[in-house]
């Protein structure tokens, strides 16, 4: 299997698992559904939509224990706990960039030599809209949240795009009126906002890659 495929995994909606795997703890994943969907996506918080059970493993598991249980359960990151407090996260492109790329061994690097620390975090209250901008800020697709400092789950930028693809089209809507109303150029931080996702200026499609060149925002077909 490509290297791609093995890393590049997304949580399940509803994936039942029995034993507890001996490196990490497996759990039934779901997503919290909102009562409140049939409002505006803008004023929902991350608790309506995150993955409120998370993969977790020990500090002293190895990265190939950890890239194992993210296959298996096909993830894209898990979080480290220590004494039941999370202390950080792997993700597949830390294992790619801080294991492969340096052609460290993964049965001997453990998952503290390479997880990210501290966490960046949000809370279950958090809107979703601040959520993206934690993303944005800090140059990740994920984001854990915590309440009280204990683990309540994880959001994705995935989960964003799948429950609420309206949010982006009204923070896409909003950078732009923000940098015809301005004299400056969009910020770097608003350039990613913008490339979760939006309307394409060429084809008018949905597409969560788009770039901006020479003032448009283009998918891909369209940039080629």
């Amino acid at each position: 299997m490509p290297l791609g495929n093995i890393f590049n995994r997304t949580l399940s909606v509803g994936l039942n698992v029995t034993p507890r795997h001996p490196t990490g703890r497996r759990h039934t994943l779901q997503l919290k559904r909102s009562t409140r969907m049939s409002e505006p996506s803008h004023t929902m918080s991350v608790r309506d939509i995150m993955a409120v059970n998370v993969v977790t493993i020990a500090p002293d598991a190895t990265v190939l224990q950890a890239a194992k249980l993210m296959e298996q359960m096909d993830i894209g990151s898990v979080v480290i706990v220590d004494r039941q407090r999370p202390v950080g996260i792997i993700t597949e492109a830390d294992i790619v960039r801080r294991v492969i790329a340096r052609e460290a061994d993964p049965k001997t690097c453990v998952a503290r030599d390479i997880m990210s620390s501290p966490i960046i975090h949000v809370t279950p209250d958090t809107p979703l809209t601040e959520a993206m901008r934690v993303m944005a800020r800090s140059g990740i697709r994920r984001v854990v949240v915590l309440k009280n400092d204990s683990l309540a789950g994880l959001i994705t930028s995935r989960d964003i795009l799948r429950w609420s693809p309206e949010l982006i089209d009204v923070l896409v809507e909003s950078l732009r009126m923000k940098g015809e109303a301005s004299s400056g150029p969009i910020t770097e931080e608003e350039d990613e906002l913008i490339a979760y996702g939006g309307v394409c200026d060429g084809c008018g499609e949905y597409s969560t890659d788009l770039v901006l060149e020479d003032g448009k925002y283009l998918c891909e077909a369209c940039r080629r």
